[in-house]
């Protein structure tokens, strides 16, 4: 028995180093198209679909015409997800002048992307991926049970125009923003102005009552200004003469 005992514990060894490497997911996946890893440059977008937090179905074919992201992320609610996200989220809107569409997709479910989108306040679709479609069809590879943290844009012809294979979460989606706006030939929206951030020059936010005639100008500087004699404020018309004062009567 004690010469036994040592081979069955490297047998038991292997097991687990073996079952730990498959969770990791070292090696490159393997798509259904028969290639391997992440789909590169130029391959054709697969036509896959799933449900997002609200249950409507997303289909990525039906995006033509329009650039799209879709950024595949580990879990929701964990600190890098949150605020990969969250930067999405914020520049949304900017992301919708630029025609381009976002979607997020984990190994999630459904009741799970809805919490998470509902207290983030995610306005664009994270899809479910629990059978891993979408994942594989791209060829993200799975660590410990969860997808990596890749992203692809996909232009308006349906094919991979850039691949992210490592991002960081809180600018990622500036640099994701630049590059789509050059697929769809859109300027790029200028991010808006942080509350109580100065107006730019010639602006409608310049403060009441600021100078900004130009030298030359038609409209003069009020008479007496000069003097420091107090001068009411221009409204473009002049005021009528006032009325004569009513005679007093007199008593008898």
């Amino acid at each position: 028995m004690k010469r036994r005992f040592p081979t069955a514990l490297v047998f038991v060894v292997v097991a687990v180093v073996f079952a730990f490497v498959s969770l990791l997911g070292c090696g490159a996946a393997e798509r259904p198209d028969g290639g391997q890893g992440l789909l590169p440059v130029g391959a054709p977008a697969p036509d896959v679909f799933a449900a997002d937090q609200h249950g409507a179905i997303q289909r990525l074919s039906d995006q033509r015409g329009r650039a799209v992201v879709v950024y595949f992320y580990p879990k929701d609610g964990t600190p890098g997800c949150t605020e990969e996200a969250c930067a999405f989220r914020d520049a949304w809107d900017r992301f919708k002048q630029a025609n381009v569409q976002v979607f997020g997709v984990s190994s999630d479910t459904r009741e799970s992307h809805e919490a998470f989108a509902t207290e983030h306040r995610l306005p664009f679709p994270i899809l479910v991926d629990t059978d891993h479609t979408w994942a594989n069809a791209f060829g993200v590879p799975m660590r410990l049970g969860t997808m990596a943290r890749v992203t692809f844009l996909i232009d308006p012809d349906g094919k991979i125009a850039k691949v992210y294979p490592d991002v960081d979460p809180g600018v990622h989606a500036e640099d994701v923003l630049k590059d789509a706006a050059q697929l769809t030939g859109a300027a790029l929206p200028v991010a808006p102005a942080a509350p109580g951030s100065a107006a730019p020059a010639g602006s409608d936010g310049a403060a009441p009552g600021a100078a900004s005639a130009a030298p030359g100008a038609a409209s003069a500087a009020p008479a007496g200004a000069a003097t420091g004699t107090p001068v009411p404020v221009a409204t473009g018309t002049m005021l009528p003469p006032a009325a004569p004062a009513a005679p007093t009567p007199t008593k008898r």
